[in-house]
């Protein structure tokens, strides 16, 4: 009896490993049986498979995308040619740019020669950079329409060095060309005649018309306060409060007092103010704010409560003159009044020399999409607040001959904050742009 079967018969009679039957055992049988007895937790290694070829579109091009000669050929092509059509648009980016400093100098160079020289657009132009002259809103308007119209020009002559310099006529034929949703035709602003030729406030049919409030806030004055407390803190309107209140100063006018919501923001300014008189056309909200600013302020002696119309602030006031303000402040008041252009007017006439104006306002925004929504909701607003919240608060000042020395605007820009001065009134120091305060230079003035 050889090796190979006495190694057989024993596989065949033992019971662990049933599998492994058979009459002999080939030497390569003995072989695997001795790898699995040395290491029965071997794990099988598995052949390398070979790369197969992708089925479907998107695998090929991955296929494609992760190949070397993608990598080493293509790809720095794609990179050249991005670059190259991203320097397209630069290009005519900084060549409008280019013919535009030009032309500036141009106009810098006139007006030094003569002022009364330079055509309208040269005029605004010159004065969009000016920081302490800043354009008026019905300026910015026309302004704005000018430079929709250059780069129209600009498109069609973009090879060749012509200057853009339209009259106002070419301006208007251009400006009624231009497609719009309604089929109503508009001119473009004329800045020569603003209460006759331009007035949004009048056009706009959604606007309600102007009544007297007083009764209406006679009747709010105990419930106003719980009223909006919740509407304003949702917005965050004590910061623009806040605002308003750090810029007053000396002997302040406060129109529209309302109820006082502005007095808890006066403690910390207090200090800037020698006298205060708060002033409206309800005599109910004017005690409300009465009570408030003794129970805040007990000691402060120089402190009037005057119940009147804005309209009549000039009658109310001496025939002398000795009656003047250095601060005038307002919180949505304009759009309560019945002629929110004369109190701003009249306000200008209470003003010492130098004084300011300053405005919390709520008003139309720069967005078509939000005044469409006042517009819609200005039935309603007037039934509930008697507030005409839709206003063109810039239109209003235009109007009323002011200067804005500063604007802030919040609450998807339906919230204005405004700083006035009168026309022949100089700016302050705070007011100077940096490099003017930085050397101590008077800054340039731009009259046509």
């Amino acid at each position: 009896m050889n090796m190979y079967t006495v190694i057989s018969r024993f596989v065949t009679s033992s019971q662990k490993l049933p599998l492994l039957r058979c009459s002999v055992l080939k030497p390569s049988t003995l072989l695997l049986f001795r790898s699995y007895s040395s290491d029965p937790f071997r794990v099988k290694q598995s052949q390398p498979k070979k790369d197969a070829k992708p089925t479907s579109k998107f695998g090929k091009l991955v296929k494609y995308v992760q190949s070397e000669y993608f990598q080493d050929k293509t790809m720095p092509k794609i990179y050249l040619s991005a670059i190259i059509v991203a320097f397209i648009p630069l290009y005519f980016y900084m060549r409008d740019r280019y013919y535009e400093d030009k032309q500036l100098k141009i106009i810098r160079e006139k007006y030094a020669n003569d002022p009364k020289s330079l055509s309208e657009y040269e005029y605004l132009a010159l004065k969009s950079l000016s920081q302490t002259d800043k354009l008026r809103p019905l300026e910015q308007k026309k302004y704005k329409i000018y430079q929709l119209m250059r780069k129209e020009f600009r498109r069609k002559n973009f090879l060749s060095g012509e200057m853009f310099n339209p009259s106002p006529e070419e301006l208007d034929d251009w400006y009624l060309k231009q497609a719009r949703f309604s089929s109503k035709k508009k001119k473009a602003p004329i800045l020569q005649d603003v209460l006759e030729e331009y007035k949004v406030n009048s056009d706009n049919s959604s606007i309600a018309a102007p009544e007297d409030t007083t009764d209406f806030y006679d009747a709010k004055a105990k419930e106003y306060d719980d009223a909006v407390k919740w509407e304003e803190r949702g917005i965050f309107m004590g910061i623009r409060r806040r605002w308003l209140m750090s810029h007053v100063k000396g002997d302040v006018l406060e129109v529209s007092c309302g109820t006082g919501r502005n007095i808890p923001y006066l403690s910390s300014y207090i200090e800037k103010v020698r006298s205060i008189t708060f002033l409206d056309s309800s005599k109910n909200m004017v005690e409300v704010t009465k009570e408030k600013f003794e129970k805040a302020f007990p000691n402060f002696k120089k402190v009037a409560f005057t119940q009147g119309k804005a309209e009549d602030l000039l009658k109310m006031a001496p025939d002398d003159n000795s009656l003047k303000y250095d601060t005038v402040v307002e919180a949505f008041g304009l759009c309560c009044h019945e002629d929110p252009v004369q109190v701003l007017r009249n306000m200008a006439k209470l003003l010492k020399p130098g004084g300011r104006i300053i405005l919390l306002e709520h008003g139309r925004s720069k967005w078509d999409f939000i005044n469409n929504h006042l517009d819609f909701r200005s039935e309603k607003r007037m039934k509930k607040w008697k507030c005409r919240w839709n206003l063109d608060i810039g239109e209003l000042v235009d109007e009323a001959n002011l200067d804005i020395t500063l604007e802030k605007r919040a609450h998807l820009s339906t919230t204005w904050m405004l700083v006035l001065k009168r026309p022949e009134d100089p700016i302050t120091l705070d007011e100077k742009p940096f490099l003017d305060k930085l050397f101590g230079r008077e800054s340039k003035s731009f009259r046509k």
